[in-house]
């Protein structure tokens, strides 16, 4: 029920938004999608450079085998291409308006993530692996 009740109030506010001005909405919607396509792409890149390395993958209950390489390569041409035209804009001769800015909206948060790495999230970062051997 807890779960139902948060989806209700995260989409009731979304959609509010769309009373106000929908390059908005239009924008967080193109953003949402450019963001899970990136976190796609980072995902199977990783596997595909472990394949093509032949390092050994984390263990699973099945295997595609011969066949996971090129599924792999299948999803990231796919991905890359959706990648591209998540940011188009929807119709010809993009006014204000019409503009995709997911592509701004993007770039200045990849901007300022690097930024906050390189000035303060490098020193501070604990990866997992070292926190597991902590616990150990």
């Amino acid at each position: 029920m807890n779960a139902v009740l948060v989806s209700f109030c995260i989409t009731s506010l979304l959609s509010l938004i769309n009373l106000g001005s929908m390059v908005t909405f239009n924008a967080i919607l193109s953003i949402g999608v450019v963001s899970l396509l990136s976190s796609y792409l980072v995902s199977i890149s990783c596997v595909l450079i472990k394949r093509i390395r032949r390092e050994p993958l984390l263990p699973r209950r099945w295997s595609l085998g011969v066949f996971g390489l090129v599924a792999n390569i299948t999803g990231l041409a796919y991905l890359a291409l959706a990648y591209l035209f998540a940011f188009f804009p929807i119709g010809n001769d993009p006014t204000v308006k019409t503009m995709n800015w997911a592509s701004a909206i993007y770039g200045g948060v990849v901007l300022v993530a690097t930024m906050y790495y390189a000035v303060y999230a490098r020193h501070h970062y604990i990866p997992p692996v070292s926190r597991l051997a902590k616990d150990l």
